[in-house]
């Protein structure tokens, strides 16, 4: 059983390493095949490809690792007063470059300010890590909404989506290493190592944070809510929101 489970985890890794190689080996023998004439068109539209397939690699191998940092207890932490609001918006902008247009429409609406004393690069990691999971099980032309508020001295994120959902018996294992539900080798945009919502929950903990996923089944979407502690000094945050519109 053993055997088993460690040849699954290995297909699935030496899948998901060559699907952005293999962008990069196509586009980088396309440069070389350019005429001089349509060379300066061409070439930002496959140097912007090689760009996102490298990006692709990088997180695919630092996450699993950033994961075994967190389980042995060595996770780096560089804390400062960060924006969460803005952070969060400057990301939701950021990502979707990596998505065609039009695939998913999403809304954020966050509560200013909400500053917490934290690593800003990790809270990347744990927003971008529920940001690709929302699009990565909703259908084209799916919805993210993503709220951000202050409750009981913590900067709530809660990322939900209008796609796949989560079946009641999986939802507990839903943060547990290489965990996902009905996923398999090939899979295609649903695929993945299953190791995101693992590093999202180590990295909430390491901060003294803690969260919650939520779905009403199959096909009904799903919620997923981080609790990051807020910066001592920040007052609570009682005034307007922002909001904020884009297409991934």
């Amino acid at each position: 059983m053993r055997c088993a489970t460690r040849d699954g985890v290995l297909a699935v890794v030496s899948h998901e390493l060559r699907q952005p190689l293999n962008v990069v080996q196509m586009n980088a023998k396309l440069l070389t095949r350019l005429p001089a004439s349509t060379a300066p068109t061409h070439l930002r539209r496959i140097a912007d490809a090689i760009q996102r397939a490298i990006e692709s690699q990088a997180r695919i191998i630092n996450d699993p690792l950033d994961v075994s940092r967190v389980r042995t207890g060595k996770p780096t932490l560089h804390r400062a007063e960060v924006d969460f609001g803005k952070l969060v918006l400057d990301l939701v902008a950021a990502l979707s470059a990596n998505w065609s247009p039009g695939r998913v429409t999403t809304e954020v609406r966050a509560s200013s300010p909400l500053v917490c004393y934290a690593d800003a690069l990790r809270l990347e990691q744990i927003v971008g890590n529920l940001l690709d999971n929302a699009v990565k099980f909703s259908p084209a032309g799916g919805r993210v909404l993503v709220r951000l508020l202050s409750e009981g001295g913590f900067a709530r994120i809660s990322v939900a989506d209008s796609g796949r959902g989560i079946a009641p018996d999986f939802l507990p294992n839903v943060f547990g290493l290489f965990s996902q539900a009905g996923a398999s080798v090939g899979e295609g945009l649903h695929g993945g190592l299953g190791v995101g919502l693992a590093l999202v929950h180590g990295l909430a903990a390491a901060h003294g944070g803690f969260l919650k996923a939520t779905s009403a089944g199959i096909n009904q979407g799903a919620e997923f809510s981080v609790w990051l502690p807020l910066h001592p000094s920040a007052a609570p945050a009682h005034s307007g929101q922002h909001h904020a519109d884009a297409s991934l």
